[in-house]
């Protein structure tokens, strides 16, 4: 920081957004606007010119994703810059994955101003803001993990032999089981993976390693 003032860069296309997020910034007298960029690929040519100590870093970008730039701004700056999203994105899983990218924070833009700006220096810190949504998924995923873990061993057999394409009926003969008691196992199984089918179901299985 120079003189105490946090330097702060903006990444975000629309110019109404960074042109608010400007003036916000210099009604604050330790905050910095020390340079803008429009795209994912600016963004990560300025981070190291700019020196900047936190990135306010839009995820819908015209050239990249942000989950592709949080990363590459990490490690192209001269000094670990500390990266705040700020988006209109609460998806569980892209919340998720910007967190587990690198992201210091996550603040969606319908926060006030005061709550930016209070993500803005807390970040700057050296500590972490997250927005509720964030809070949220992940506590949504813990819950979905823990339930996954108490699949019993033929909710298991049932996932994987789904997972190998079988049909009910060929999971019923392989298993010995009913159609009906095949049909409980699934229902179980979407339900304790929080899936509303067999594509999810195998989808989420491989995910958390339940079917290699």
């Amino acid at each position: 920081m120079t003189q105490g003032r946090v330097r702060v860069m903006i990444v975000d296309d629309h110019e109404v957004v960074r042109k608010g997020l400007e003036a916000i910034l210099r009604q604050c007298d330790d905050l910095e606007v020390v340079g803008v960029a429009v795209s994912g690929e600016q963004a990560l040519r300025l981070v190291g010119s700019l020196d900047a100590d936190v990135v306010l870093l839009d995820l819908k970008l015209p050239d990249m994703h942000g989950l592709d730039v949080i990363p590459e701004l990490i490690q192209r700056g001269r000094q670990r810059p500390r990266v705040l999203v700020l988006t209109v994105q609460d998806d569980d899983e892209i919340v998720l994955r910007a967190v587990r990218g690198g992201a210091d924070g996550y603040v969606l833009k319908q926060a006030s101003k005061d709550e930016l700006v209070g993500a803005i220096r807390r970040v700057a810190s050296g500590g972490q803001f997250f927005d509720e949504v964030v809070v949220r998924a992940f506590l949504d995923e813990e819950r979905r993990q823990q339930e996954s873990q108490l699949l019993t061993e033929r909710e298991l057999e049932v996932v994987k032999l789904v997972a190998s394409g079988m049909t009910n009926r060929e999971i019923g003969e392989h298993l010995f089981l009913s159609a009906d008691t095949v049909k409980a196992h699934l229902e179980a199984i979407y339900r304790k993976l929080g899936v509303a089918d067999r594509a999810h179901a195998v989808a989420v299985a491989f995910r958390k390693g339940l079917v290699t």
